[in-house]
C-alpha cells in the first residue's frame, strides 16, 4: 500500500509495522504532550481495526466449519437413506406387475412417485456434501433469486402463477453456498406455487441482517422443510413459517473488494455448472461424481430417465449426460419430453453402438477417461459464436 502524505494534519495508523490508515487532524498538536496523546491515539484505533479483522476472520472460519459439518451430516443421512428407499422401489415395482384393482395400482403409483422424489432429494444431498469449501462466497441475494425465478418462468408462465418482487435498491450480500442457498428458496419457491397462484417477494437489508419474505395466501402453518431450516442455520440464519407465508434471516456481509486492475471482460476459469447424470450403473455414476465434482462442479445422479423427467421439471441442470441403456423409459423419449429444458445433452454411447444422429446430442463413447469427459463437456458448454 502507498505511504499516506506526510502532511501534518495526517496522522497514519501503524500496527507491526503495517499501515491501516489513517486521522486527519483538524489542526496540528500545540505541544509535545499534545502529540502524544495523538500518538497513543493512534495505537488505540490500530489495536481496535486489527481486533475487528481478526474477528471477521474467526467468524468466517466458524461458518466455514459450520457449512462443512452440514455437508458431513447430509453425506451420512445420505447412506443411511439410499438402501431403504432402494428397497422400497424395488417393492412398488414388483407389486405393479402383479394383477390387483384400480384403487390398490394407484395407491402403489403413489408410493413409488414419492420414492422416487425422495431419492432424487437424497442425491441433491450428495451433492451438496462434495461442495468444496472453496465455494463459499459473497453472494447478492438479489442477483440469486432473479436467476432462480427467471428459471421458473416457464412453469409460472404456464400455471398463470404470478411473482410480485419488491427487490431492495442495493445489492444486498450474504456469505454462503450458492447450490445449498440456491435449494433453500427454490423448495420455498416450490411450496407458495403449491399453496397459490401469487407471491410477493420482498428483500431487505436491515441491522446487519438479510430479510426475505415469500407473502402468499392459504400457507400451510405445519409445513416443517427442516431441510431448508438444516441449511439456513449452517449459514447462520432462521426460517420462521407464519400466515402470510415465510420470511428468511441471514446475516448480511459486505459487498466484496472490487479489484482496481480487474479488465471487463477477461476471461477466468469455468464456472461451477450443475449437472444431471442419467446412468443406471452406479461404478459409472461414482466416476461421474469423482470427476466432474474435483473440478468444482455440482453432480445429481440418477438411474432412471423417469426421475431425470421430474428433476428438470423442477431444477434447471446446466448439461445432461445420458446412458443409451435405460430400463423404461427410453433414452430418445427422455430426449425428446425435456428438449425445451435443456441446454446440452451429452449421449454415453457403449464402444460398438453406433452414434445417433439428431440436432442437439453429444457423444461421449464407454469407457472414458477424465480428460475426454471434461473436454466432452467444455465443448457443448462453449458460447455460439454469433455471425
Amino acid at each position: 500500500m502507498a505511504a499516506f502524505p506526510t502532511r501534518p494534519d495526517l496522522l497514519p495508523i501503524r500496527a507491526q509495522g503495517q499501515l491501516l490508515g489513517a486521522i486527519e487532524l483538524c489542526q496540528a498538536p500545540a505541544s509535545e504532550w499534545e502529540a502524544g496523546l495523538v500518538r497513543h491515539l493512534g495505537v488505540i484505533v490500530a489495536a481496535a481495526l486489527q481486533a475487528q479483522e481478526q474477528q471477521q476472520v474467526r467468524e468466517h472460519l466458524r461458518r466455514t466449519e459450520q457449512l462443512a459439518m452440514a455437508g458431513q451430516m447430509f453425506a451420512a443421512m445420505a447412506a443411511e437413506l439410499r438402501q431403504p428407499i432402494r428397497e422400497i422401489q424395488q417393492k412398488a415395482d414388483e407389486l405393479l406387475d402383479r394383477p390387483a384393482d384400480s384403487l390398490t395400482a394407484q395407491e402403489v403409483r403413489r408410493i413409488a412417485r414419492h420414492a422416487a422424489e425422495t431419492a432424487a432429494t437424497v442425491e441433491r444431498l450428495v451433492g451438496f456434501a462434495r461442495t468444496d469449501r472453496n465455494e463459499i462466497a459473497r453472494l447478492d441475494l438479489n442477483s440469486l433469486l432473479r436467476g432462480l425465478l427467471q428459471l421458473r418462468d416457464a412453469v409460472h408462465r404456464n400455471r398463470g402463477f404470478v411473482v410480485e418482487p419488491d427487490w431492495c435498491r442495493e445489492a444486498v450480500y450474504v456469505e454462503g453456498v450458492r447450490a445449498q442457498l440456491e435449494e433453500v428458496m427454490l423448495q420455498l419457491l416450490f411450496h407458495a406455487e403449491q399453496a397459490s397462484l401469487r407471491l410477493g417477494l420482498t428483500i431487505r437489508e436491515t441491522g446487519g441482517l438479510a430479510l426475505l419474505r415469500f407473502e402468499f395466501p392459504n400457507p400451510d402453518n405445519q409445513v416443517e422443510l427442516a431441510l431448508c431450516r438444516s441449511l439456513l442455520r449452517a449459514h447462520g440464519g432462521e426460517l420462521f413459517v407464519s400466515a402470510e407465508g415465510f420470511a428468511v434471516e441471514l446475516p448480511s456481509v459486505a459487498a466484496p473488494p472490487m479489484c482496481p486492475h480487474a479488465q471487463i471482460g477477461a476471461v477466468g476459469g469455468p464456472s461451477p455448472m450443475t449437472i444431471l447424470v442419467v446412468e443406471p450403473d452406479e461404478a459409472s455414476q461414482r466416476r461421474f461424481l469423482t470427476g466432474l465434482g474435483e473440478a468444482g462442479h455440482r453432480v445429481v445422479p440418477v438411474t432412471s430417465a423417469e426421475e431425470g423427467v421430474d428433476l428438470l421439471r423442477r431444477i434447471h441442470f446446466d448439461v445432461v449426460f445420458c446412458a443409451t441403456r435405460l430400463s423404461g423409459m427410453k433414452w430418445l423419449d427422455f430426449f425428446e419430453a425435456t428438449r425445451p429444458q435443456l441446454r446440452a445433452f451429452v449421449l454415453l454411447v457403449e464402444g460398438f453402438d453406433a452414434s445417433p444422429r439428431g440436432d442437439g446430442i453429444r457423444v461421449l463413447r464407454k469407457p472414458w477417461e477424465v480428460p475426454e469427459l471434461l473436454a466432452a463437456l467444455a465443448e457443448v458448454t462453449q458460447p455460439v459464436p454469433v455471425a
